[in-house]
């Protein structure tokens, strides 16, 4: 479905991310992790259209996305969360859910005279709720940022991704700040999100989530590849011990 080739970003004269390939099948919950600044954001820039690589290509579906606008992704089924939550502190939770969806409203006169934008806005009330419901906030949808929990922020960021109703979800680290039991109901969400169909990029540091709802995991260190397979390969590679737990020499310097 997402197919990574040869992808390098250099900012100045540092590659932040190296020659990287990987590809996301359809259907699958595909985590990429390692440690901070291993280039796992930088890489989720690249696909959304934030930041263009020095080479490599993107496709998605097989239609290259590089040559795309950022605001084009989402009509090609692609939508995403962010490591630091991008809600707007002067709307409420409902009208940032919203803000996920107005890009579907062409706006114009003849649709204006003949009565479509009710039906849009019907068509929007109806998604909003389906979607609060799923992410269990329905009875926030009048609140505003400030007066809730950053465990409740990060499932509306994920529901304003998922009101575009995408074919690709692309989250970045959902779990950071959240409690057992919130990074538990997390796991159950995603797992059905997964099983309605959606096919999911995770960006994670939570290797208890990671290993639990992974079909297929990618490891980075310094921009570049060192492992991929399944969560049981991945948790008995030498290499990603070594990554995250240092190796024997490192422990005794």
């Amino acid at each position: 479905m997402l197919d990574i080739k040869d992808v390098t970003v250099k900012f100045g004269g540092l590659a932040a991310v190296k020659e990287m390939n990987i590809t996301v099948e359809k259907g699958k919950i595909h985590s990429l992790i390692g440690p901070n600044g291993a280039g796992k954001t930088t890489l989720f820039n690249v696909i959304t259209r934030v930041i263009q690589p020095v080479s490599g290509r993107v496709s998605f579906k097989g239609d290259e996305l590089l040559g795309l606008r950022a605001e084009d992704i989402i009509f090609r089924g692609v939508a995403r969360t962010f490591q630091n939550l991008q809600l707007f502190q002067g709307s409420n939770i409902y009208d940032n859910i919203y803000s996920g969806w107005v890009h579907n409203y062409t706006k114009g006169m003849l649709s204006l005279a003949a009565g479509k934008h009710l039906a849009f806005g019907k068509d929007a009330r109806d998604k909003i709720h389906a979607v609060a419901e799923l992410m269990q906030i329905s009875g926030m949808l009048k609140f505003y940022p400030a007066q809730l929990s950053y465990g409740v922020l990060k499932r509306v960021e994920i529901a304003r991704a998922l009101i575009s109703d995408p074919q690709l979800l692309l989250l970045d680290e959902p779990a950071a700040g959240l409690n057992m039991d919130e990074t538990s109901e997390l796991n159950d969400i995603l797992v059905k999100l997964n099983r309605d169909g959606k096919t999911i990029l995770l960006v994670e540091h939570d290797m208890n989530l990671v290993m639990k709802i992974s079909d297929r995991i990618t490891v980075m260190n310094f921009g570049a590849k060192i492992a991929e397979g399944n969560p049981v390969e991945i948790a008995n590679n030498r290499e990603v011990i070594k990554v995250y737990l240092g190796d024997d020499e490192d422990a005794a310097s």
